[in-house]
């Protein structure tokens, strides 16, 4: 009788236990899901798979990420522009990792220590209120920006078409 009563205990703390853990994930954010971000507050990261240093973040991102509730952030999201490159186009990445942060639709650039506790300090102090706004010529929702991106993505079909060309069929 005793023995079945600590079952239950520990089957009872358990599952209290595992309510308090914290389990936010890092969003995938892609062409089809980007817009998204266009409400609320959204941490981004542009990467790509072979960059030295994207490699060399994805653990702190993943532990930033586990922060988001305590911040109020509605996401902590990534993009591999090797997986939607129009998106890289369209929000003008041109190094990795690029990090925005983001806040109602108003996207700006973080510049700082690519660390956890700078990265929970810039969105907890609001540090990224000084820093300066795109423009609304580069928001990432606007024409120009759209038609950037169908750039980028048109140029990777093209891509991918001329590698099929020359190293499948072997066509110069």
């Amino acid at each position: 009788m005793n023995c079945a009563k600590l079952i239950v205990a520990v089957i009872f703390l358990s599952a209290i236990a595992l309510n308090n853990v914290k389990c936010t994930q890092v969003v995938e954010i892609t062409d089809e899901n980007w817009k998204q971000v266009l409400k609320g507050e959204w941490m981004l990261k542009f990467f790509a798979p072979w960059c030295p240093a994207c490699r060399s973040m994805v653990d702190t991102w993943i532990e930033f990420a586990k922060w988001s509730d305590d911040l109020n952030l509605h996401g902590v999201g990534e993009v591999d522009v090797t997986q939607s490159p129009g998106l890289s186009g369209r929000f003008v990445i041109t190094s990795f990792p690029t990090i925005l942060h983001v806040k109602d639709g108003e996207f700006r650039q973080y510049t700082g220590k690519r660390e956890k506790h700078p990265l929970i300090d810039y969105v907890d102090g609001a540090k990224w209120k000084e820093d300066e706004v795109l423009p609304s010529w580069k928001h990432p929702d606007s024409i120009q920006m759209g038609v950037v991106s169908s750039f980028f993505r048109v140029s990777m079909v093209l891509r991918n078409v001329h590698s099929v060309m020359t190293e499948k069929y072997e066509l110069p």
